[in-house]
C-alpha cells in the first residue's frame, strides 16, 4: 500500500539514499524527507489540475460585502489549493483568509483540493512526486548539484508525460482504422 514512507523510499532510491521506515526517524533522509513531502506534494497538484484531486462545489455566500467591484464574497473550502474556474466563467479573485470574490450568484467552482491520502495518487503522480523528492534531496543529502540536474530533468519528463496522461482521462480516443472515418477524411 502506498505511504508517504515509500513514495520517499523511491525519491531517496532514486538519489541513492538509504531507505527509511519511518519519518519521524532520526536519520538525515527522514529528515529532509519530513521537512520536502507536504510542501513539495502541495507544490505539484497546484502545478497541474489532476484529475484526482479535482473537485466541483457550491461555495457558501458570505454575508460579508466585498471590496472593488465584486458583487459577492464567498468562503473556499480549508482543504482547497486552487480555484480553477467557476461554472459560469465570470472573473474572480481570491484573496486572504481564503475568500474568492466574483459577480456569480451563486459561485459554484471547480477546485483542486489538497489530498493527504498518498493512496490515492495515482501510479503517474506517485512517480512525480518521488522524481521532484530526489531533486530536492539531490544536493543536501548526496552534496551532488550534478545529481541534482539529473533529477530535475528526468523530474520534468515524468511530470509532462504523467500530466498529458492526466489530461487525456475522459477524452475519447478515435479509431483510425475504422473504415467509415477513412472515407470521411479523405
Amino acid at each position: 500500500m502506498r505511504s508517504a514512507v515509500s513514495i520517499c523510499n523511491k525519491g531517496l532510491q532514486f538519489v541513492g539514499g538509504s531507505p527509511i521506515v519511518s519519518l519521524e526517524e532520526k536519520t538525515r533522509g527522514a529528515e529532509l524527507c519530513n521537512q520536502l513531502y507536504a510542501e513539495v506534494c502541495d507544490e505539484l497538484l497546484e502545478a497541474h489540475h489532476w484529475s484526482f484531486a479535482t473537485r466541483y462545489v457550491q461555495l457558501p455566500k458570505l454575508l460579508e460585502a466585498p471590496p472593488f467591484d465584486f458583487a459577492c464574497a464567498y468562503q473556499l473550502p480549508a482543504d482547497c489549493i486552487g480555484v480553477r474556474q467557476l461554472q459560469d466563467s465570470k472573473p474572480f479573485e481570491v484573496v486572504e483568509g481564503r475568500v474568492l470574490y466574483t459577480d456569480s450568484n451563486p459561485a459554484k467552482a471547480i477546485i483542486t483540493v489538497r489530498v493527504t491520502d498518498p493512496a490515492q495518487y495515482p501510479a503517474m503522480f506517485v512517480e512525480v512526486l518521488a522524481r521532484k523528492l530526489a531533486a530536492e534531496l539531490a544536493v543536501p543529502l548526496m552534496n551532488s548539484t550534478k545529481l541534482e540536474k539529473t533529477m530535475y530533468s528526468k523530474f520534468t519528463q515524468s511530470f509532462a508525460r504523467a500530466a498529458a496522461v492526466d489530461g487525456a482521462e475522459g477524452v475519447q480516443q478515435v479509431d483510425e482504422s475504422d473504415g467509415w472515418l477513412q472515407a470521411r477524411v479523405n
